[in-house]
């Protein structure tokens, strides 16, 4: 929603969700990828060449940076500027502000059991743990990320967009350096950001800024064991950065809840699939067939 809103104001261009900056960063141990080389490898000859040469990171940080500076002055169509706007970047946001030390950050905050809904959303199964990474250590991430960057980046945080729109875009323009930004409130939503990626559900639904969705997620929670996730989603800990930010554990969700049989449908299926994916997971086998069936060598994944 706040991409296709500076969308209208003309500044500025961007493309769905472009993730490349994930090729290139977040080498480390965190970070798993599926290729055709093994990741190790290239782990092991990166702290060879560190080994030899001081200057190696310097080096490929700069590389990264006049790349990416001239794929996004290409992608943007002649604005100056581009949005490159990927959740997963989560992941590697303390590279990214180290890449691009003149860049603007906005960093986006919503209640994480609206997010976990809105991942559900449209499945016939409660399973958020399948965007695991992004539900937990990417929000952990983004966390310190802010704490340590407070004086750099822009906060916001979706609740307050939507309810109190002109002083949160004013406050964002301040901080861009746009003048008047709130009067793309005067006009619909551009329609699409663009690219295969994004939120196409969400593109679909608003052509204007609204606070419908801001507690429709509550609903999303309807019997005992999607109760039990939330409730064990907000350790101590996270309960405590999360309350820093302003959200918390509904009060009417600490509750056992009902809903026993759909509850009970939502342990079978999430069971099953974790078993599929982590335990028995035959997707790997089928590809790694037809791998070698089409390239005539296997192919691992760490």
């Amino acid at each position: 929603m706040l991409q296709r809103l500076l969308l209208g104001s003309g500044r500025c261009s961007t493309l769905g969700e472009p993730s490349l900056l994930l090729r290139f960063l977040g080498n480390a141990d965190y970070m798993s990828r599926k290729a055709v080389y093994w990741e190790f490898l290239i782990s092991a000859a990166e702290k060879d060449m560190r080994g030899k040469w001081s200057g190696y990171d310097s080096a490929y940080y700069e590389g990264i940076r006049d790349l990416m500076m001239r794929i996004y002055s290409g992608l943007a169509d002649g604005k100056p500027w581009f949005i490159d706007k990927t959740p997963r970047y989560t992941l590697i946001a303390d590279e990214i502000i180290k890449v691009f030390p003149d860049a603007k950050f906005i960093v986006l905050w919503r209640q994480p059991l609206a997010v976990a809904a809105s991942m559900a959303a449209g499945k016939n199964y409660w399973f958020p743990d399948e965007y695991a990474i992004d539900l937990h250590e990417g929000l952990d991430r983004l966390v310190d990320f802010a704490k340590k960057n407070a004086n750099r980046i822009c906060q916001v945080r979706y609740e307050d967009l939507v309810l109190q729109p002109v002083e949160q875009l004013q406050r964002l323009g301040d901080y861009l350096g746009w003048d008047n930004l709130p009067l793309v409130l005067d006009q619909p939503l551009t329609q699409s950001a663009g690219g295969s990626l994004g939120d196409h559900s969400g593109v679909n639904k608003y052509s204007a800024l609204t606070a419908d969705s801001k507690d429709s997620w509550i609903g999303a929670y309807n019997n005992w064991y999607r109760l039990s996730w939330a409730r064990k989603f907000y350790t101590l800990k996270r309960a405590e950065s999360m309350k820093q930010l302003g959200y918390s554990l509904p009060e009417e969700f600490q509750c056992m809840g009902g809903g026993f049989c759909s509850g009970l449908y939502d342990y079978y299926l999430a069971y099953h699939r974790s078993r599929r994916r982590h335990r028995n997971p035959v997707w790997l086998k089928r590809f790694s067939r037809d791998y070698r069936k089409n390239h005539g060598y296997g192919v691992a994944f760490r």
